[in-house]
């Protein structure tokens, strides 16, 4: 009766609906131009309604809305909360990664090129995306060589900063930090590598042929011949590019391969006429969802990121809601967006590429599943584990002497890591040489919530099936014992070592025992653990692959954390232990007065007038400082 009164009371207005069970779980989240209208339409004739969706409806018990303007709104809105809450009953895209991209500081008076991972809607230009960041860091390399643009990110007014870098005498760089370029010149650089970029090649050859006889005929012989070096730097790149179309669009092909529950979509990215990378995004369990709404969903999750939309998007299939979808599109870009779907011609040809793309793409994927699962069990079977380890977490630490000790959790679910749960844990509690308080530390404050001085029951909502720690006896023992002190049974445990050889993973040791918690009316008993001796694997066996993939990976998470942490706190000052002196005051004074002893040396005055604060706060930073 609750649920009748809710659809009787939906309002005839566009906007945003969420459907719950029992529990209060959102069980799905849609968007309509008519609430009333779309929600009850789900109650009206069951016979019309494909199995999934009865089985959803047969589960709900209360309807949330949210009203909105209009449908792009909802459309918007929609996207996001199906980002943040992933309901049962959704297509939901997995694969967050914000792709890098290359940016121009056009704000800048000397403009430079970096690289960042969201498009921002700032004075910079972007160029890519790039899918892979070993492509674009070359990208840079070769635009660094081929063109006199400056990689120094400092912000310079057109006056001398300092003395020329190295880059300069390589003939790299045309100094602009040390006053050497007239900022026209360094202009005409930046064009160029604009035209690059955007593979407008043909121009930019022939503006250099000109200056190339410009300088020849003006006896300027040695910028003739670095002219002459980037011409055939270019002209090599051209040779290997693969040039799609010559009207130089940007566009997105999105085609779509199926195969029983899995859906692989392929999407190739199209800059200037060419295809600058592609890829696959594998949807799970969506037997009973047709392609519309897959390709649907999927267009609205991707770009509602901080992604490039490019003016033209080409589509295997008709999509749910084109319209309202180009509108938020065009909208978002700032400019028009097209939607087609081609059934012949040159686009075709790039929708059945696309899809022969995902055929293999979805294959190799379905078949490294099979092989993530065979090794599982594998584990499960010669290790006689409990349960099929499911969900994997492997520990490790890093440090060097005891100095910058840190560690680190990787999980992987089904055979697979799953870096958004990876953890890292700066050691608080152990002071020197003490790798087994270390790994103690760590387990602890992974899986125990702190109240006062005590820890007490598990944090994590899901513990995992097996647990795996970097190291042999010593620190399974350490383990075990954590495990015991916060009442956690049933978690299969193992220590992997390495061997004389360290650097032979043949000569791995790996150590495995049933650590279990027997529950009595009165209490919970430890039961000795299963002796901790080595537990032969063989060497071709796919689990002992597994466990050296998965133990390698935690080590490296590690070793990537302890090194940014010394590096970190090698480059510290006295000015880090100062209240109040943030990075970006530590900066600006180094810059100005050039080393802590001229900072010490300053009056209260300067001080004042360099940072804009009263002269009552830099008083006591002076009498920090002194």
């Amino acid at each position: 009766m609750e649920l009748k009164e809710i659809l009787e009371k939906l309002p005839v207005k566009p906007g945003v609906y969420l459907m719950k069970d029992d529990r209060g779980s959102i069980l799905y989240i849609g968007k309509a131009n008519n609430l009333r209208s779309r929600v009850r339409s789900y109650f009206q004739n069951s016979a019309s309604l494909s199995p999934r969706i009865k089985s959803m409806v047969s589960l709900i018990v209360d309807v949330d809305y949210v009203v909105t303007e209009n449908e792009v709104e909802a459309l918007i809105l929609e996207s996001n909360l199906v980002k943040k809450h992933k309901p049962k009953y959704n297509v939901i895209l997995r694969d967050d990664k914000h792709y890098p991209y290359l940016r121009l500081a056009t704000e800048e008076m000397y403009p430079y090129l970096s690289i960042g991972r969201r498009v921002k809607k700032n004075k910079g230009i972007y160029f890519g995306p790039y899918t892979s960041a070993k492509s674009l860091r070359k990208t840079l390399k070769l635009i660094h060589r081929i063109f006199q643009l400056r990689q120094s990110r400092d912000p310079l007014d057109g006056k001398p900063k300092r003395r020329p870098c190295l880059n300069y005498q390589m003939e790299r760089c045309l100094a602009p930090c040390a006053g050497y370029v007239k900022k026209e010149n360094y202009e005409r650089i930046v064009r160029d590598v604009i035209l690059f970029l955007k593979g407008r090649n043909d121009e930019l050859l022939n503006n250099l042929k000109k200056k190339m006889d410009e300088s020849s005929e003006n006896l300027r012989f040695e910028e003739a011949a670095r002219t002459r070096d980037q011409l055939s730097a270019i002209e090599r790149t051209m040779e290997k590019q693969n040039i799609i179309s010559t009207s130089l669009e940007d566009q997105d092909v999105i085609a779509i391969y199926r195969n029983s529950s899995k859906a692989n979509i392929q999407v190739f990215f199209i800059r200037s006429g060419k295809i600058i990378g592609d890829k696959n995004f594998i949807l799970n369990q969506v037997d009973e969802i047709d392609d519309a709404e897959i390709l649907s969903s999927f267009i609205r999750q991707y770009y509602n990121g901080d992604v490039f939309i490019p003016e033209e998007i080409i589509a295997e299939k008709e999509i749910e809601e084109i319209e309202t979808i180009k509108m938020w599109l065009s909208e978002k870009r700032g400019g028009r967006v097209e939607i087609v779907v081609p059934y012949r011609g040159r686009k075709r040809e790039l929708i059945h590429m696309a899809k022969e793309n995902a055929a293999i793409s979805l294959k190799i994927s379905l078949d490294s599943a099979d092989l993530r699962r065979t090794a599982l069990k594998d584990l499960k079977t010669r290790l006689d584990l409990s349960k099929l380890p499911l969900r994997i977490e492997a520990f490790d630490i890093s440090n060097i002497m005891g100095m910058s000790a840190v560690g680190s959790v990787v999980v992987f679910i089904n055979g697979e890591s799953v870096k958004d749960e990876y953890k890292r844990f700066r050691i608080k509690t152990v002071t020197g040489i003490d790798d087994y308080g270390m790994m103690r530390e760590i387990i602890l404050r992974r899986y125990s919530i702190k109240t006062g001085t005590s820890h007490e029951s598990p944090v994590t909502s899901v513990l995992p099936d097996l647990i795996i720690v970097d190291g042999g006896k010593g620190q399974l023992n350490t383990l075990i014992g954590v495990l015991k002190d916060l009442s956690i049974n049933n978690v299969d445990t193992i220590g992997i070592a390495k061997g004389e050889d360290r650097n032979n993973p043949e000569t791995d040791t790996i150590y495995v025992t049933s650590y279990k918690l027997q529950v009595t009316s009165l209490n919970m008993e430890h039961i000795s653990p299963l002796p901790l001796a080595p537990c032969p694997l063989p060497l071709d066996s796919p689990g002992r692959h597994l466990i050296q993939r998965i133990r390698d990976e935690a080590h490296r998470f590690a070793i990537a954390y302890h090194r940014k942490l010394r590096g970190r706190e090698g480059k510290g000052s006295e000015l880090d232990e100062i209240r109040g002196i943030g990075d970006k005051r530590k900066r600006v004074l180094l810059k100005h007065f050039g080393s802590l002893k001229r900072i010490r040396e300053a009056s209260v005055k300067e001080l004042s007038e360099v940072l804009r604060i009263s002269e009552k706060s830099a008083m006591k930073l002076h009498e920090s400082l002194v």
